[in-house]
């Protein structure tokens, strides 16, 4: 008899706005600005490597932010992270595992629908309102976009907890729906 492991989960990544440019030394999948030449198509194809460090176009990226730079403090950290466990609550999902660091977040969610992006709107979403209110006026958070990993079966969602329980400088983190600063 051949059993099929059907969990399924999302491990969902975003990054704080403005802190992880294109350009950034630690890589990046963006278009290339070659000056004088206009830009090179992004590379984003499953085992290629990444793009790092064109002081180029990181340096035409600042130029482009419409807001400042947003790091977490732990209190943020602390504030985004119940939100998260909020807004899991409200929508009957199980988030895992997350971390919350200073320039980005994991977050390995169960039990929610197969959509990364529509999962990540919400989350990100609802984080983005807590964290106004908690600063007291209107702010951008978070960059537009994330990763949406799909990770099937017991596995596969068990390697990306670790992953994300191993994350280093944590200032939150979720595990089993509790939230708590590191």
């Amino acid at each position: 008899m051949h059993i099929i492991d059907e969990a399924l989960a999302l491990h969902i990544t975003w990054t704080t706005y403005g802190s992880r440019l294109p350009g950034d030394e630690r890589g990046y999948v963006s278009n290339t600005l070659i000056p004088g030449k206009g830009y090179e198509r992004k590379q984003n194809t499953p085992g290629m490597p990444v793009t790092a460090d064109s002081v180029a176009t990181r340096d035409r990226a600042r130029q482009l932010q419409k807001w400042p730079t947003v790091y977490l403090t732990p209190a943020e950290a602390l504030v985004a992270a119940e939100a998260l466990v909020e807004i899991a609550k409200r929508n009957n999902w199980r988030i895992v595992r997350a971390a919350i660091m200073r320039d980005h977040i994991h977050v390995v969610v169960m039990d929610c629908p197969d959509d990364g992006p529509a999962v990540r709107r919400f989350l990100k979403g609802g984080s983005q309102a807590a964290l106004c209110e908690h600063h007291g006026s209107p702010r951008v958070w978070w960059t537009a976009k994330g990763s949406d990993r799909y990770k099937h079966g017991q596995t596969e969602i068990e390697s990306a907890t670790r992953y994300v329980a191993d994350q280093e400088n944590k200032l939150a983190e979720i595990i089993d729906m509790q939230a708590r600063a590191c």
